[in-house]
């Protein structure tokens, strides 16, 4: 059964490659954003089965957007993909209720796994 997957990343970049591969693997993104009131706004909307969020945004940081979506929704399924895989971010990560983690650069057959792991 096909995801409806919310990608938070404030790289343009980012967003297309995250957007095409989860396409290509037969699910649905159903809108993107780059910070934490257009995050909060997409997920009130269109309550996706799983949200994508990048720590490092340009406007407030990755940590707060993970905050706030878990206030919304105690069961929101958040997929943390970022850069900084040191152990005291991780440790504020899953603290913060995040579902699961990926270091960047994304592997995409890992994507993939974390993102079925993630929202069995």
């Amino acid at each position: 059964m096909p995801l409806r997957i919310l990608i938070v990343d404030d790289s343009p970049a980012a967003r297309f490659m995250l957007r095409e591969f989860i396409e290509a693997n037969g699910h649905q993104v159903v809108a993107e954003e780059e910070r934490l009131e257009g995050a909060l706004r997409s997920y009130a909307q269109h309550k996706p089965d799983l949200v994508t969020l990048d720590l490092s945004l340009a406007q407030g940081d990755g940590l707060s957007v993970l905050k706030a979506l878990r206030e919304q929704d105690a069961d929101a399924k958040v997929l943390v993909i970022t850069g900084n895989s040191q152990k005291k971010v991780l440790d504020a990560v899953y603290a913060a209720g995040a579902s699961g983690f990926l270091a960047k650069p994304i592997d995409f057959p890992s994507l993939m796994a974390a993102i079925v792991r993630v929202t069995l």
